[in-house]
């Protein structure tokens, strides 16, 4: 087995799409000429995959190994690294090593909040422009607390959430400025939200994991702070006024 592409999307988002290992900060994201940006990151083991691969623990379940929880984001370089050098690598410190940078990635998410303005959010969502409006959907508000409940989301996407909604007034005000130059505007921002949100959940995913896959995607291609962050803040705005995600 390996890591599911979601948990590699996931594990991606935690880490900012940046490499875990100390002192690299290389972005692993693949500027695609057509289409999407990749990100070309590796999901490297930190209790290992296979019986001959280092850190391996018999006593845990395939389902645990590829688990999130067990992966840490890397470039290929350190991956060889953790692995090939072991005893510089043991789990307690890779464990460490991971908590200590989705944690950093996390609360410099949290604080960008403040800054987000119009030009983030003009590049968080410029692929609008090329996303025919939605044909289904509403625009009803929804306390967020009653739709965290409804699915089943975590304390970590609550905090998310929370901070998200500090952005709320600039989000709204850059959406009525948009809908100025085109009327289509909020449909064909939905629409995008909508047909990932849809599409995620037809395949299976719910709660956290549905959760974070959307903001995976509401940062997609986007690498300064700024910009990823305002992509989250469109998400928390469409969380809390349409239905992306459950009411």
């Amino acid at each position: 087995m390996a890591a599911s592409y979601p948990t590699r999307i996931i594990l991606a988002f935690r880490s900012g799409g940046v490499c875990a290992f100390p002192t690299c900060g290389k972005h692993l994201t693949y500027d695609a000429k057509v289409g999407d940006d990749t990100y070309v990151g590796e999901a490297a083991h930190i209790r290992g995959e296979k019986p001959i691969a280092a850190r391996y623990d018999a006593a845990m379940t395939d389902a645990e190994r590829d688990n999130v929880r067990n992966l840490v984001y890397m470039c290929t370089d350190h991956h060889t690294v953790i692995d090939k050098v072991e005893a510089d690598w043991p789990v307690a410190d890779l464990q460490a090593l991971k908590e200590k940078h989705e944690a950093q990635v996390k609360q410099a998410m949290e604080e960008a909040f403040a800054d987000v303005a119009f030009p983030e959010l003009q590049t968080a969502v410029s692929w609008v422009l090329t996303q025919p409006p939605a044909s289904d959907g509403t625009f009803d508000l929804l306390a967020p607390d009653e739709k965290i409940k409804k699915n089943a989301l975590s304390n970590s996407a609550r905090h998310i959430i929370a901070a998200g909604l500090s952005s709320r007034a600039t989000v709204a005000a850059y959406v009525e400025a948009e809908t100025q130059l085109d009327p289509d505007f909020p449909e064909r921002l939905k629409a995008g939200f909508l047909e990932e949100y849809f599409g995620q959940r037809k395949l299976g995913h719910r709660g956290d994991e549905l959760f974070e896959l959307m903001c995976a995607f509401a940062q997609r291609g986007l690498r300064k702070q700024g910009d990823r962050t305002a992509g989250i803040a469109v998400l928390v705005y469409l969380f809390e006024i349409c239905d992306v995600f459950e009411k």
